[in-house]
């Protein structure tokens, strides 16, 4: 494991991917290696910091992606939304232990809001490299405005035939002819035999407490639950 070093990135391009969330591409001036569902910390000022997963694979060594909500604007929102192209930021990276490990049996990846982006890592680098369990990924939102990557979702789920993805809203409008609700519960209708699949839970704490209670109690043991809270 590579071990953390203090970094200057070069804010590189700034992507709006919804209302409210942000893409930020960074140029090192040194390569950098991640292991996927990593992060990077970000130092906001003397007293704050803020934690980002690392958005897309690590192709470029030279260069990282993160993705950012603002929804609470607070002092890392605010933060990032006075950037530009060619500001410098320092960087604490690469940190975190939220690995993918080569599974022997399906696995279900659970996020809410932002908590897909270390998802993003983990599930490119496994179909890329031609792996072959059954992938499938529950993704809770509230809003259809509050949707993005939905079309690289497809490309996956067009191209790589163990690959399925659900997108969940809790707060659709009235032409939403997706799933409504919460993931949990559409979890426990859908996946059979949940014993024997691997589940990754990333983003609100209180679903993440939720499902790991219900997948135990369906006998789901500890050791296939991994999380991360957002």
């Amino acid at each position: 494991m590579e071990k953390p070093s203090l970094l200057q990135a070069t804010v590189f391009s700034i992507t709006k991917l919804s209302s409210h969330v942000y893409q930020y591409v960074f140029d090192l001036p040194t390569p950098l290696q991640f292991t996927p569902g990593q992060y990077a910390t970000f130092i906001i000022d003397a007293q704050t910091r803020r934690q980002y997963s690392f958005a897309a694979p690590c192709v470029n060594q030279k260069e990282f992606e993160i993705v950012v909500d603002v929804t609470p604007m607070g002092p890392g929102s605010k933060f990032f939304l006075e950037k530009k192209v060619g500001d410098i930021m320092q960087v604490l990276a690469p940190l975190g232990t939220f690995y993918f490990e080569e599974p022997t049996n399906p696995v279900v990846f659970v996020a809410t809001g932002t908590g897909i982006v270390p998802f993003r890592t983990m599930i490119e680098e496994y179909l890329t490299n031609d792996g072959k369990q059954d992938i499938y990924l529950y993704w809770g939102l509230r809003h259809e405005e509050d949707i993005f990557w939905k079309e690289m979702l497809d490309r996956w789920q067009k191209s790589y035939c163990n690959f399925h993805y659900s997108i969940i809203l809790s707060k659709p409008s009235d032409v939403w002819q997706g799933k409504i609700g919460h993931v949990t519960e559409h979890i426990l209708e859908e996946i059979t035999n949940l014993e024997n699949h691997t589940f990754y839970l990333c983003g609100n704490k209180n679903m993440i407490i939720d499902l790991r209670e219900k997948l135990k109690t369906a006998g789901v043991p500890d050791v296939q639950m991994k999380s991360e809270l957002f």
